[in-house]
This record gives structure tokens, C-alpha cells and sequence, in this order.
């Protein structure tokens, strides 16, 4: 039991490592050489967990977008109603960046250059968590909180790429503001926007 618990704390810190390098480095700048210092582990022992430093990559992001999946299903499951689950989505995503911005960096932007290569699990894992919005969406529209003229699988891509796109940009800007308030206000108006009811308070509680 105990050589299995130091075989998953060396890849786990080797994964943290990965994390670290690649968001100063860059990806194709960063070496395995570099990762393995940072991890405080010999060359050769990234080798016993990783076929290459592309599988590095791609490991990294398969078991990091789990984790961030698994946390957004928590706090999805915290609120009642289309509309605050849709908001704690917008907002946790936008909280997840904020407190990991190296994680955010490598995700946001390798995911931009490598998409193409992800292989199926990867994208396995960014089509679950996409569709967490959707699984709101349908959910709503089936209770009459979200237009049901909306396309759930538009609705997803359109929140996520818009979620993207404001995390890129904190992300490069010199002067880094809280994501607390854009999260709060950018929540407010796309849920505004699929809301049946946009007048009212749609908190997922009756009027």
C-alpha cells in the first residue's frame, strides 16, 4: 500500500510540476529535463508514468478537466432551478481560473493549439463538462425557465466560449482584477438573456 501511495504522490507531483513549467515555459519550450527538476525526481522517472511529454500534456488535461467537471457537478448540485444553476456554473468556472491561474493557462491555451490532437478520452472529458450546460438548459426548459426555442447544445458552446474567451484575456492583461465581480455580471445577463421570465428574479425560488 505504501509503495502505491508514493507511486501516485511522484506522478501527481510530477503532474503539478508539468502545471508549473508549461505555464512559464510554454508547452513546446518547456523540456521533459525541466519538468523533472521541478518535480525533484530523476529524467528517466517521467518516463514511468508518461510515454512523452505529449502525453504529459494530455494526461494533464484529461485528469485536470475531471476534477474541474466534478466540481462544477458539486456546485450545480447546490442550487435549485435552471437559472442559479447556470449562474453557479458561470461563476465557478471564472473561480476556477482565478485560483489556479497557471492550471487555467495551460488549459485555455494549449487546448487552443493542440485541439485537434486530443485524443478521444480528452475530448470525451471537455464534451462532459460542456454539457453540464446543456443538462441545465434542458432541465429549464423543461420546467419553463429557458426559452425552449434555444438549442441546449448552442447555449453550451455559446456560454463556454464566451467563458473562454474572458478567461484568455484576464489571463494575458498586466493588471489582473478580481473575476468575482465580471463573473457575477456576466452570470446576470447571459442567464437574463435564456430566462422565459427576464423580468423576475430567477434564483430557482418562487416569486
Amino acid at each position: 500500500m505504501q509503495a502505491r501511495e508514493q507511486k501516485i504522490d511522484k506522478r501527481s507531483r510530477i503532474l503539478d510540476a508539468a502545471v508549473r513549467v508549461f505555464a512559464e515555459r510554454g508547452f513546446f519550450n518547456a523540456t521533459v529535463a525541466e519538468i523533472a527538476r521541478a518535480a525533484s525526481v530523476a529524467d528517466g522517472t517521467i518516463y514511468l508514468y508518461f510515454k512523452s511529454k505529449d502525453d504529459l500534456l494530455l494526461s494533464l488535461f484529461e485528469e485536470k478537466m475531471a476534477e474541474l467537471t466534478e466540481s462544477a457537478q458539486a456546485a450545480l448540485a447546490a442550487c435549485q432551478g435552471a437559472p442559479a444553476r447556470l449562474r453557479a456554473f458561470i461563476q465557478h468556472h471564472l473561480a476556477a481560473v482565478e485560483k489556479d491561474p497557471e492550471l487555467a493557462a495551460v488549459l485555455i491555451v494549449e487546448l487552443r493549439q493542440s485541439a485537434q490532437a486530443l485524443r478521444p478520452n480528452e475530448k470525451a472529458r471537455l464534451s462532459a463538462y460542456l454539457e453540464l450546460i446543456a443538462e441545465v438548459v434542458r432541465d429549464g426548459q423543461e420546467k419553463g425557465q429557458i426559452d425552449a426555442s434555444i438549442s441546449p447544445s448552442v447555449v453550451k458552446r455559446a456560454i463556454f466560449g464566451a467563458l473562454d474567451e474572458l478567461a484568455l484575456g484576464w489571463l494575458r492583461s498586466s493588471r489582473r482584477t478580481p473575476l468575482k465581480k465580471t463573473a457575477a455580471g456576466v452570470a446576470e445577463w447571459l442567464v437574463r438573456g435564456l430566462s422565459t421570465r427576464p423580468e423576475e428574479d430567477q434564483r430557482g425560488e418562487p416569486p
